[in-house]
C-alpha cells in the first residue's frame, strides 16, 4: 500500500435521466465489463416498473431503499496483543452508502426471478418496505456489532 498520499476522490457525474449521482453510482456498481448502456437499461427498467405498477416516485423509492439498507455501525477487525477482536465502529456516510449499494446489488443477483431488471425491481421494493435480503444483511451487521459491544474500548 502506498504511503505517499490519499487517493483523490473522483467526481461522479449524475445520470442523464434522473440527474442523480446516487443512481449513477448504482449504475457503475451493477455494470459488467464496461457495458454501461446495459446497466442503465436494467436500472431504468426497474425504476419505470416501480412507477407503472406501484404508482410511486421511483427516485424517492430508490432513495428510501438505500436509506433503509445503509448501516449505522459495523465491526472492524482489530489486532491487540496477538488476539484479533471484532470492534464495533460507526460507519461514515460515504462508506454506508457504498455498503448499501453493494448489498442491494448482491441481494438482487441472488434472487430467483427471470430478468435482472425484474430482480432489481423486487429488491428495491422490498428494501423500501424494510424487508428483503439486503435489509437482513444490515440487521446481521448491527446484531454482530451489538454482540461485540464489550470490545468497544479497543476502538481507534
Amino acid at each position: 500500500m502506498s504511503r505517499k498520499r490519499k487517493a483523490p476522490v473522483r467526481k461522479v457525474y449524475p445520470d442523464p435521466k434522473f440527474r442523480s449521482e446516487l443512481v449513477s453510482k448504482f449504475i457503475n456498481c451493477i455494470m459488467y465489463d464496461g457495458k454501461r448502456s446495459r446497466a442503465e437499461k436494467i436500472l431504468y427498467d426497474a425504476l419505470e416498473k416501480i412507477q407503472v405498477t406501484n404508482k410511486q416516485d421511483p427516485l424517492k423509492t430508490f432513495n428510501d431503499a438505500i436509506g433503509n439498507v445503509k448501516p449505522n455501525i459495523e465491526c472492524r477487525s482489530r489486532r491487540v496483543g496477538g488476539a484479533t477482536y471484532q470492534v464495533p465502529v460507526e460507519v461514515k456516510p460515504k462508506r454506508g452508502q457504498a455498503l448499501a449499494l453493494r448489498w442491494i446489488k448482491t441481494a438482487t443477483r441472488n434472487r430467483k426471478n427471470k430478468t435482472m431488471a425484474e430482480k432489481l425491481y423486487f429488491e428495491i421494493i422490498d428494501a423500501s418496505q424494510n424487508k428483503g435480503a439486503a435489509i437482513k444483511k444490515r440487521e446481521d451487521t448491527h446484531r454482530m456489532a451489538e454482540s461485540n459491544k464489550a470490545f468497544a474500548h479497543f476502538r481507534w
